[in-house]
């Protein structure tokens, strides 16, 4: 019997300091967020305020999605979980809900960064989730993608009571300008299955370079207005990829004076344009292939006008085989899947780099 009594102490002791810490959780305020355009903003959003009235209506609510936003914190813990709370109407028939309303986390390991786990949404506005357990509880540092295509309205991230979360002590990004980017549903994220997937995100992780995601669903139509927004971020590159979303005419009309806007408020600043991806149906519907092409020539005359006229510092991106050319990248036809959007990164990654020397 008293064999026994010893034994059950043994593996009691043994299971229990086995068992998971309580879970504790913790306000990101004091953390590093990244992906915000302008100082000083207290939300998940992407304009502050005052931009409201100076904005189409469109272009405003979109911009109050998280699209792009993440926080940037090193812990220690073994678990991670966060609460957060999200709009409640949006949902897409092309576009997963993971995408939508929920968090997306990566880790840096080896000076690269690696998925870690999701938060997946399960309510329709109050989100609780586990995002990964049993790590070993070394200190690592994170980044948590916020939901593309809803609002966030707090956030909380949960770890191990008796392990820490900080602020970054080695950041990464740090002395790096952010890259912004401006465009449609595309750039927005549409149709990945987790925001860390968005194009833009991936740079952000494969240059170590913040950026700056001005996508906007259907409103990416070089608005004047837009040009003046974004001249207000010192940035090291800006990238325009509004192809999609226009007409032919709006696309002659609007290119060469919105990136004169740019260039004449920040004359040093380079300026990527990117030309529209080619669609997959291009290759059948014989109107699709034809408003393509006219685009494209329509935005490769602005850049050699501009060219011609001293500008510097503008760059062109054609657009054959940015996402390749199996018909493999999209959803729909449209809206890039995960491999689309590695793909597009892949290229656009390489001109930056080469713009950014």
């Amino acid at each position: 019997m008293k064999n026994c009594t010893i034994l059950l102490l043994v593996f009691g002791f043994y299971f229990s300091s086995q068992a998971q810490a309580p879970i504790q959780f913790h306000s990101v305020k004091d953390l590093t967020i990244l992906g915000r355009s302008f100082p000083n903003q207290t939300t998940y959003r992407r304009f502050p305020d005052s931009l409201e009235s100076l904005l189409r209506g469109p272009v405003w609510q979109l911009s109050t999605n998280s699209t792009g936003i993440a926080i940037y914190f090193e812990s220690n813990s073994k678990q991670i979980s966060a609460k957060w709370k999200t709009g409640s109407n949006t949902s897409f028939p092309h576009v997963a809900a993971t995408l939508v309303k929920g968090l997306d986390l990566y880790a840096l390991d080896n000076s690269q960064w690696y998925y870690v786990g999701m938060g997946k949404p399960n309510h329709p506005i109050y989100q609780e989730a586990s995002i990964i357990k049993g790590l070993d509880g070394r200190t690592r540092q994170y980044l948590m993608y916020l939901p593309d295509y809803e609002t966030t309205d707090s956030l909380l991230i949960g770890i191990d009571s008796n392990a820490s979360i900080q602020n970054i002590s080695n950041s990464v990004f740090v002395n790096k300008k952010p890259i912004v980017f401006y465009g449609t549903s595309i750039v927005q994220g549409a149709s990945a299955m987790r925001s860390g997937m968005a194009y833009p995100a991936i740079i952000e992780r494969k240059l170590q370079t913040e950026t700056i995601n001005l996508g906007f669903s259907g409103n990416g139509l070089l608005d004047s207005m837009l040009a003046v927004v974004m001249s207000q971020v010192d940035a090291s590159c800006y990238v325009i990829d509004c192809g999609p979303n226009l007409s032919v005419q709006q696309a002659a009309e609007r290119t060469v004076p919105f990136l004169k806007q740019l260039k004449k408020s920040r004359p040093t600043t380079p300026i990527l344009l990117v030309a529209q991806i080619e669609y997959p149906t291009a290759r059948f519907v014989v109107s699709i292939d034809e408003k393509i092409k006219s685009i494209n020539k329509t935005f490769l005359d602005a850049f050699n006008q501009l060219k011609k006229e001293g500008y510097e510092g503008i760059y062109y991106l054609p657009a054959k085989g940015i996402i390749g050319d199996d018909g493999e990248a999209t959803v729909d036809g449209v809206h890039l899947t995960d491999l689309g959007f590695y793909r597009i990164a892949e290229v656009i990654s390489k001109k930056l780099q080469t713009i950014l020397k």
